[in-house]
Parts: C-alpha cells; structure tokens; sequence
C-alpha cells in the first residue's frame, strides 16, 4: 500500500507534502530506519516509552543480533516466573486471537506494535492478502521492530494513540496487545480509533484487566493508566466514543505472581485475560 495516502499532520490533520512536510503548520516529519516518524513531541511529551532502543541498537547488524539476543534471554526469564494460571490465561486468550485474526481483510492497524508480538501473530496466522500498519509512538522500538519482523505487507508508522497522524476511515481493523495498558488517556484513545476505522470496521484487542479498587488499580491510577486497564471502565470508554456492539470475553482469571519485570498488575491480585470487541 502507498502509506503516504493515509498520514496526515497529528497538529492540524492537513496531508503531507512529498517531503513529509506539513503544508498548513510547516512541521516537518522524517523517516528513521525505514519508519515514518509522525510525532509531533509536544503533543505528546507526557507519554512514556517503555522500552529503550538506542541508536547504536539499530546501526549494524552484529549489535542488533547482540540486543536481540539480550531480549531473548530476559524474555524467557520472564515467562519463566509466571505462574501456571497466567501461563494459561495467556494460552487461551491467544486461541481466541487467533481464531479472530483468521477472518481479517483489507487493511489492519497493529496499535501500540511494541516489540512486534502482535504483529509477528498477524503476519503469521492473518490472512495473507491483508496489509498492515504498525505504529508505536517511539520510532527507535518500531525500527528495531522492523529489523525483527520486516515484511513487505507492513509499513511502521511512528504515531501517538491519542492524537493519531492518520486520516479518517483508513482500516477496516485495529488490532492490539495490551495498548489500552500502556498509553494513557484512554477516552482519547477510543476516540482516535473510533475515527481512524471505516464504518463497519472492527476494533479487537485483549488485555488483562485488573479490579476496581485493588493495590493495582490505585497503583495504575497514580501512572495514569487505570482507566485502560479496567475492562467495564474500557467498554464504557469505547461506548461513549462512538463504539457498538461491543463484546468482552474472558477466558480466564488468574493471580498475578511477583515478577521484577512488571510495574502491573501488583503481586497477589487477580487479574482477568479478556479478548475485547467493538464495531464502528
């Protein structure tokens, strides 16, 4: 697909010039290791990135082989600690993902693409003729995304969730991993979505989600992400952005064990693995 076609300015929403320049505000936008970096910071100055790739990460090929390899080695660690109904929780929510994904068309949105785990299912169990766009707010984690995962149906476009540099009615699905979780703001968010979809198109996203008035939930509200990690809280986010037909499925909730490598969920609360859907 032509990327281009669907970027617009996040400031003041105009079409881009063949420079990435914008026409009405004169920001100018670039591309950083094959991703379109369409950030404006000071929209988005108060969001956090969660992971840390460095420009050296990205330069040759033996030390992004070398930071690959460290990511492999924490990751597993990682799954290491969980406890046996998490491993399940996170089991069959990824069925049901997958069962999903098997009936996507046209052109997908990855929300929130991170270190590519979303993106990696869709390039592998979506169906083959769909086209993909992944964004993350930080261009550095997308570049380094790309390396890992870089196929020719996917473009990577740097973008904030809350102020999103796409044009209106661009997919016929967004699809995402935990980015409710992550981005903060979350009303903001499901309005973005809501006006980035065709109508008719589909929003699918799974998450766990945590309890009203848990030590995760006071602790998620001091990061400002609580709204987007309480799922009857998320689905009136989405109804009020425009959202119908919305559908939470829980496939199953577990205790959250202690693990060094997660600010949330809190230790010992219970958490739920939902698959969560909506139609514009």
């Amino acid at each position: 697909m032509d990327i281009k076609s669907i970027i617009t300015c996040p400031i003041c929403h105009t079409d881009l010039d063949d420079t990435l320049r914008c026409p009405s505000c004169n920001t100018q936008y670039s591309i950083y290791h094959g991703v379109y970096d369409i950030v404006n910071r000071e929209l988005s100055e108060n969001q956090k990135i969660l992971w840390k790739i460095s420009d050296d990460d990205l330069e040759t090929k033996a030390s992004t082989e070398n930071r690959w390899q460290a990511d492999a080695e924490w990751i597993k660690d990682y799954y290491s600690r969980l406890n046996d109904d998490t491993r399940e929780g996170m089991r069959l929510q990824e069925l049901k993902m997958n069962e999903l994904l098997g009936s996507l068309y046209g052109c997908v949105c990855d929300l929130a693409t991170g270190m590519g785990g979303m993106l990696t299912t869709l390039i592998n169990v979506a169906p083959k003729d769909i086209q993909i766009v992944a964004t993350d707010i930080s261009k550095q984690v997308l570049a380094y995304t790309k390396i890992l995962t870089d196929n020719e149906r996917v473009s990577y476009v740097a973008t904030d969730g809350r102020c999103m540099s796409i044009k209106d009615e661009s997919f016929d699905f967004i699809v995402s991993r935990a980015a409710f979780g992550n981005i903060p703001e979350s009303d903001k968010v499901a309005k973005e979505l809501h006006r980035i979809l065709k109508t008719g198109g589909r929003l699918i996203v799974e998450g766990s989600y945590i309890e009203l008035g848990s030590a995760s939930y006071e602790l998620a509200k001091r990061e400002g992400l609580a709204d987007g990690m309480v799922e009857e809280i998320l689905c009136e986010y989405l109804r009020g952005a425009g959202f119908s037909k919305i559908e939470s499925i829980v496939v199953k909730e577990a205790v959250w064990a202690e693990n060094p490598y997660d600010l949330l969920p809190v230790a010992g609360d219970k958490q739920k693995f939902c698959v969560i859907q909506a139609v514009k």
